[in-house]
């Protein structure tokens, strides 16, 4: 189980507010949104289509591909 974890973690992708990595789509398929912020474990981020803000797990981020 050790070998699967440590495969997962090669898949993140570190968030850049200051570069185009910020720029995510959620899940690959969802709409695409940009991190304003990183607090703690959560981000805050805004979807480029409806500029709704909303929070969503940093983890969950890092893994959703850049846009």
């Amino acid at each position: 189980m050790i070998d699967v974890a440590e495969e997962g973690g090669e898949f993140r992708r570190s968030i850049d507010l200051a570069g185009t990595s910020r720029f995510r789509r959620i899940a690959g398929v969802g709409p695409v949104y940009e991190v304003t912020a990183i607090v703690g474990d959560r981000i805050r981020a805004c979807l480029i289509d409806s500029d709704e803000a909303f929070d969503y797990p940093l983890a969950d981020a890092e893994n959703d591909p850049l846009a």
